[in-house]
């Protein structure tokens, strides 16, 4: 299953059900769709991994996990001078709903070099933090979440759930038309 706004912005609702409100609702469902869109494109998050199994070149197929860890986004928050309990339950919420969506929906594809078929091991080792503080913006824009305080939100969330996905690890498959001799190789995948 890939990573859909609807998931994104649940995972991170069913985080704080102490967090109330229509602005909550409509902070969660930005935060939701901006996590969605900005995961699916390589330049912003992609993950490098190790292969082995039978020579040749395949396609990789994995499940992602990222840690359940939302330390990086409330230390985003005083950072960017959201100060407050508010700020920091928030910041617990979207980090918890991030990471379990990822941990229940997160995906990757990509391509193997050297193995045809065998088994991945990937990292995540791109995690475009201003892309994702960009989109976020814009999203909140769009949907007419305006105000003084948006774009540092916007900084401070983006900032550190890109932080918080250089956690994320995936275990996967290689598969493809397999050589008779084992081998080792790299992969390079997308989420899906």
């Amino acid at each position: 299953m890939p990573i859909t706004p609807p998931t994104v912005t649940g995972a991170i609702l069913l985080a704080a059900p102490d967090l109330k409100g229509p602005d909550w609702l409509r902070l969660a469902t930005i935060v939701g769709t901006s996590v969605a869109i900005w995961a699916q494109l390589p330049a912003n998050l992609a993950l490098q991994g190790v292969t082995t199994g039978a020579a040749g070149t395949g396609t990789v197929f994995g499940k992602m996990f990222v840690a359940p860890v939302p330390l990086p986004v409330n230390i985003a928050m005083p950072a960017f001078g959201f100060l407050g309990i508010n700020g920091q339950q928030v910041a617990r919420a979207v980090g918890m709903g991030v990471s379990t969506a990822f941990n229940t929906s997160g995906a990757y594809v990509g391509a193997s070099a050297g193995v045809a078929a065998g088994t991945d091991i990937s990292k995540v080792t791109v995690s475009n933090g201003a892309t994702l503080v960009s989109i976020m913006a814009a999203t909140a824009a769009s949907t007419g979440f305006l105000g003084a305080d948006m774009p540092r939100l916007a900084g401070a969330l983006g900032t550190g759930i890109s932080i918080m996905m250089f956690t994320g690890a995936g275990v996967g498959v290689v598969t493809g038309p397999p050589a008779p001799s084992p081998a080792a190789g790299t992969s390079f995948s997308k989420v899906v």
